[in-house]
């Protein structure tokens, strides 16, 4: 175990770096009378707190015009201002530039003098649209880009990983196995669903830093149940109620991890002519992501096992709940801080 602390170090420094939520931008186009368009972008900020630089242009004869005006908030930057065109907005093709592989997606909403909506989902390889005027209420290729953002947000938010990796630790720990796992599972399912739909529809929410934090420290309780596991059995102790009940401990904490979805999704937007099937679909991106997360460990652990021909060890497991441990503790004290920098702000 000791030839092996260096990378395990290693990799606990670098996960910490990718602990904040997959970032998405939202712009707004309401056309207006004489070719003038009112546009409304908002960006999140860098993990360092700075703007994120994204700039759409249209080809086709429209200027900006006057003055931006740009609103900072403690997630996101607000930017408004009008262009000019020389014809219709339908005539028209929006580029976006900057999006990057923590900032893949861009959902854009356009409102045209007639009432018709487009909403539409621009992805990072092809930030090209086409500005066209429609009487569908959202086309079905549209409404399925939701899907695979859902994917991108679970599999580019380690905190969740991390989170169902502790579960199924503490199945495995618990010495029982699939039934157990895919109970644990569905209780997770069931509950950030629950909450994702509170809270994208506007019947309840949390602000999101302090989601974070105790998202991080419910990875740090899973590991100090993993920890204190071994140290309860030697001392012939009953186990705990999480490792009795994980699926009681796994819906609980996915009522907050579904509030961390929230956050993602409400950064996309929702379009307001298909709300509740952008929501289901983005909610069925986020269960095929964490099903491939699943799979991905259970053929490591077979795998890992054919090749070096030695089963899974409770070193093994020592290490991974090292690893848990020690990411989380980073993530709390990390979330900790900035959640207080934000309260200092605002007094």
């Amino acid at each position: 175990m000791k030839r092996y602390l260096p990378f395990i170090l290693l990799w606990v420094t670098s996960l910490p770096s990718l602990g904040h939520e997959l970032q998405s931008v939202a712009l707004r186009l309401d056309e207006l009378p004489n070719g003038l368009v009112q546009a409304t972008l908002k960006t999140p900020l860098s993990r360092e707190g700075e703007p994120v630089a994204v700039v759409p242009h249209f080809r086709g004869g429209c200027r900006p015009i006057g003055e931006a005006r740009v609103e900072r908030q403690p997630e996101i930057v607000l930017r408004q201002w009008r262009v000019q065109c020389s014809g219709d907005l339908s005539s028209q093709v929006l580029t976006i530039e900057g999006l990057s592989p923590r900032m893949p997606d861009a959902v854009v909403t356009t409102q045209f003098m007639d009432g018709s909506v487009q909403t539409a989902v621009m992805d990072r390889n092809d930030p090209v649209l086409p500005l066209r005027r429609t009487t569908l209420r959202m086309a079905p290729a549209e409404l399925t880009a939701y899907i695979p953002i859902g994917i991108q947000h679970i599999l580019l938010g380690p905190d969740h990983l991390l989170f169902v990796l502790g579960l199924m630790l503490v199945v495995f720990a618990s010495g029982r196995r699939m039934r157990t796992l895919v109970l644990a599972l569905t209780a997770f399912t069931l509950a950030h669903s629950l909450t994702l739909a509170f809270a994208t529809l506007g019947i309840w929410g949390l602000p999101a830093k302090p989601v974070e934090l105790l998202i991080a420290m419910s990875i740090f309780l899973l590991a100090w149940e993993l920890a204190k596991a071994p140290v309860r059995q030697a001392q012939g102790l009953a186990p705990s109620l999480t490792l009795r009940n994980p699926w009681q401990v796994a819906f609980v904490f996915g009522l907050l991890h579904g509030f961390g979805f929230a956050g993602a999704l409400a950064d996309v937007g929702l379009p307001e002519q298909a709300r509740g099937w952008a929501l289901l679909l983005f909610n069925l991106g986020v269960e095929i992501g964490q099903l491939l997360f699943v799979l991905m460990v259970l053929c490591s652990l077979a795998l890992a096992t054919r090749l070096f021909n030695k089963p899974w060890s409770q070193a093994h497991a020592n290490g991974l709940v090292v690893l848990l441990g020690g990411v989380a503790s980073y993530w709390t004290l990390d979330r900790g801080m900035a959640w207080l920098e934000v309260l200092r702000l605002g007094a």
